[in-house]
């Protein structure tokens, strides 16, 4: 999520977050506009409340770290690489004393509402922006800092000040425009606290502002000037003066060159004029201002064809001039309408939504779509055709998750795949959901939708799915009480770890999903981010349960004990990235690990949907849990450890007599509803050579759970084959003497199943080389066994398999004794070697077993080679 101060206004973010019903994961945003990372980012939200339209904004700049040395920026920004780039202390420390700079303490924060006239105005430039970001948050101490007196004198100094402003240095005027920008934001959404500002004060601040562009250091070159007058422009929306400057923009899009383009701050305050455009059509003043003004039109037109800012540190500026160039559409009967298709067309024919210039058609095509004039310009349906073209791979990992990729290989998918079912399963272990989904959530599908590169994800995912990218992706769980509702999440590939195969965020957008459903009854708006404390959980959760203990950049903040626990759960989505994200972890995991029975009692509240008793539960914690949390913060360790299950309940209660396996005895007709456990023990005498344990027959989906010595829990056991169905089985070569724990649990409800434990010698392996000749080269079938002479000196002995059942999945087996080893490699496309496979199995014992994922129908190749040999072995094929 994003840091109000990074948005032209704050609205933006709000609106996305409650018309999205969605999650944004972490691109290490760290708090200060200067370190936003971002991929041509599209901010999507209307300008006012009562407006929800799918509009496309103004983008966002990408900061200049974006375009630093590779090793450098990832170093700084992508946290989650814990054991590849580690913050050293001294850069800890260096890291901290910057921050300490931009610290905004209480005492300075309390000075913003009991100070008035100059004392305030000189409060406002002493003290660092981060105070006036944490006034758009409200509260008392917001509600008298901008009071109608106060946003008049700040406003009055302001144009004084404005008048001298040199462009290059002297006095930051700019925290002076924030602190009016920020009056409007909070008057806005607390109308009862502050009514609508009197006529004085617009007047006052629109002589800050005219005092200010008509100095002729406005157009000044400089980080000094960019830094000061973004939030100026800004603010001519935010009084709704967009008509009153409409000069201002022409002059801008007119002055634009490379060398304003050079600098960050430059591109970062002009890109302001875009969000004055944008905004501008909801009044009425600026449509009608608008209507005649060809010149307007033109320079929108030669700006978004500007070819040297394709593929630039500017090209965030382009396709904004060419988004809101195409917004004018929508005025069909505007003597300007000409002249906006005109220039429109000769941008569809300069660029391309494939080649040169796709970001830029993009965005045209985007807006010119949204006002019904595809037509027009021959487009009509670009978005469906582009996104089949782009999104072309669909793979199913299971009925109820499946990928659309931009571009993986089998192996990836199949990586992703088991990577996404282990943390479901992990999950469901972890918070003891007994797979239960919360009351009315039917979101029983997931999405996964992954683009090759976050470039791609910037340049496409707004047009297809209508997000803001300026992240490191997001989930949008929709309505989950509809019937007809996707969830969906996406993300894309970490082009910066290649080689390594990552997809950005993947588990942690996984347990937004399963958060939702199993958790946090209700949809994204029934949580109340911005009112109930839930954003702790929601961010800290997904963080906590996808890293598991291994942090380590959380770890060595964890250090710094600079913030309590209480702090912590008053997280909003304007916290910063450091709060929400890493801070957020170790509160998740304190609580795990610390107070596990408020975590119980935090579940219930969350999956009943009782949200205010949450919010009162927290509330009358406080501060109590403080110095435990910065004891705990003192031990707290980054390690590979799996947590510990603290929460819900384990097996229960232990057998009750009479419930004790008869070794070859089944106990039959077994049944128990969902979440039901049926306990039994088995008395194992020394010296046996195997324990076969097996489930089978019956309805519905019994999971099987043994251990020795100890109950099995839903977290803890020594053989768990969580299989769907009933027919599972657990064998243990030696076991030891003793009691095993043999527990059946109700997956779903279940009848008719048998259950028995069989002690046996040692079993022999498959041999089908006792009862047949040797094959090579022929057509093997699930099902059957062959004698196999594995190839040696660089030979292969080589099979073929043709599936007929779509999304089957196999298993290769290879069995035998004595000396030697050989090799198993399989691949659907062609004969696989040791240089070429798409899985193999190279174990240096006798035994070597390949598990394919879901194969389509076709031809599938098995190759054997002998390491260094291997005379006879036994080739077992099942289909799964």
């Amino acid at each position: 999520m994003k840091l109000q101060r990074q948005y032209p206004n704050k609205i933006n973010l709000t609106i996305s977050l409650l018309t999205l019903s969605c999650f944004a994961a972490m691109a290490s945003e760290p708090q200060s506009v200067e370190e936003v990372q971002s991929s041509t980012p599209q901010v999507q939200s209307a300008p006012k409340v009562s407006d929800q339209q799918h509009i496309m904004a103004p983008v966002e700049p990408k900061p200049i770290e974006a375009f630093r040395n590779p090793d450098d920026f990832y170093k700084a920004h992508t946290l989650d690489q814990a054991k590849r780039f580690q913050l050293d202390t001294s850069e800890l420390k260096a890291q901290s004393e910057m921050e300490a700079l931009n610290t905004c303490t209480n005492s300075m924060l309390q000075g913003y509402g009991n100070q008035t006239g100059n004392a305030l105005v000189q409060h406002i430039l002493n003290n660092p922006s981060t105070c006036i970001d944490a006034l758009f948050n409200g509260g008392s101490i917001a509600f008298n800092a901008f009071s109608a007196n106060n946003m008049y004198s700040v406003a009055q100094q302001t144009a004084q000040l404005a008048s001298q402003y040199n462009g290059t240095s002297g006095t930051e005027i700019g925290k002076l425009y924030y602190f009016l920008r920020a009056g409007y934001y909070v008057q806005f959404y607390n109308p009862q606290q502050i009514p609508s500002y009197p006529a004085w004060v617009r007047t006052s601040v629109q002589s800050a502002l005219d005092n200010l562009v008509n100095n002729s250091s406005f157009y000044t070159n400089s980080d000094f000037n960019g830094r000061n007058i973004i939030d100026a422009l800004t603010l001519i929306d935010s009084a709704g003066l967009n008509a009153r400057y409409i000069y201002v923009i022409k002059e801008w899009l007119q002055r634009w060159n490379q060398s304003y383009a050079q600098n960050w701050h430059m591109r970062s305050a002009v890109n302001s004029i875009f969000t004055i455009l944008f905004r501008g059509h909801q009044n009425s003043d600026f449509v009608q201002a608008t209507r005649n003004d060809t010149v307007l039109i033109q320079r929108l037109g030669t700006f978004a064809r500007r070819d040297w800012m394709l593929n630039s540190q500017a090209s965030f500026l382009q396709e904004n001039a060419a988004g809101e160039l195409a917004r004018f559409i929508q005025y069909s009967n505007a003597p300007i309408y000409n002249t906006v298709r005109s220039e429109l067309q000769s941008l569809f024919n300069r660029y391309s939504m494939n080649g040169t210039g796709a970001a830029v058609w993009l965005r045209a095509a985007a807006s010119v779509d949204f006002y019904g004039a595809c037509a027009q310009f021959s487009i009509c349906g670009f978005q469906e055709q582009l996104e089949q073209q782009v999104l072309s791979i669909n793979h199913s990992c299971s009925p109820s998750m499946r990928f659309r990729a931009q571009d993986m290989t089998w192996q990836q998918l199949n990586q992703s795949c088991n990577k996404v079912q282990a943390e479901e399963e992990w999950f469901h272990q972890f918070l003891v959901t007994d797979n239960q989904p919360v009351a009315n959530d039917l979101n029983d599908s997931l999405e996964m939708v992954v683009f090759d590169s976050s470039n791609d994800y910037g340049l496409y995912a707004g047009i297809f799915f209508g997000i803001d990218t300026n992240n490191g992706g997001m989930y949008l769980e929709g309505n989950p009480a509809d019937p007809n509702n996707q969830a969906r999440f996406i993300a894309y590939e970490a082009e910066w770890l290649r080689p390594d195969f990552v997809i950005w965020n993947l588990t942690h957008e996984m347990v937004h999903y399963l958060d939702g459903r199993f958790n946090m009854k209700g949809g994204f708006a029934d949580y109340r981010i911005g009112t109930h404390k839930t954003v702790w959980w929601i961010e800290g959760l997904a963080e906590y349960v996808s890293k598991k203990n291994r942090n380590d950049h959380a770890i060595n903040l964890a250090r710094t004990k600079r913030f309590a626990l209480s702090d912590i759960m008053a997280n909003t989505y304007f916290s910063g990235t450091e709060r929400i994200y890493h801070w957020g972890y170790l509160a998740v995991r304190y609580m795990f690990e610390r107070q596990p029975e408020t975590v119980n009692q935090i579940l219930t509240n969350f999956r009943t949907g009782q949200y205010d008793t949450y919010l009162s539960a927290i509330n009358s914690i406080g501060s109590s849990f403080d110095q435990d949390w910065y004891n705990w913060l003192e031990t707290v360790d980054s390690n590979d450890n799996q947590p510990e299950i603290t929460i819900g309940g384990g097996g229960g209660t232990t057998p009750p007599p009479g419930n004790e396996l008869q070794p070859g005895v089944p106990v039959t007709g077994l049944s128990a509803a969902q979440g039901e456990w049926l306990k039994y023990t088995l008395d194992v005498p020394a010296n046996q050579n195997r324990l076969t344990v097996v489930q089978s027959g019956g309805s519905g989906d019994a999971d099987l759970y043994v251990r020795f010595g100890q109950e099995p829990t839903l977290q803890q056991y020594d053989c768990r084959p969580y299989r769907s169905g009933n027919n599972e089985q657990c064998e243990f070569t030696n076991p030891q003497q003793g009691r095993w724990y043999v527990y059946t649990r109700g997956y779903s409800a279940f009848n008719g199943v048998s259950l028995v434990a069989n002690l046996t010698g040692q079993p022999t392996q498959p041999d089908a080389c006792s009862s047949q000749n040797p094959v090579d080269y022929v057509q093997i079938e699930a099902g059957q066994q062959y004698c196999i002479v594995a190839g040696q000196n660089g030979n292969y002995s080589y099979f073929y398999l043709y599936n007929t059942v779509a999304n089957a999945r196999y298993t290769f087996n290879l069995y035998g004794q004595g000396d030697g080893n050989a090799d198993l490699y399989f691949s659907r496309s062609t004969w696989p070697t040791a240089a070429n496979y798409e899985l193999r199995s190279v174990s240096s014992g006798h035994q070597e077993q390949i598990t394919t994922g879901q194969l389509p129908v076709g031809w599938a190749y098995i190759s054997i080679h002998a390491n260094p040999n291997r005379p006879q072995t036994t080739l077992v094929v099942t289909q799964n």
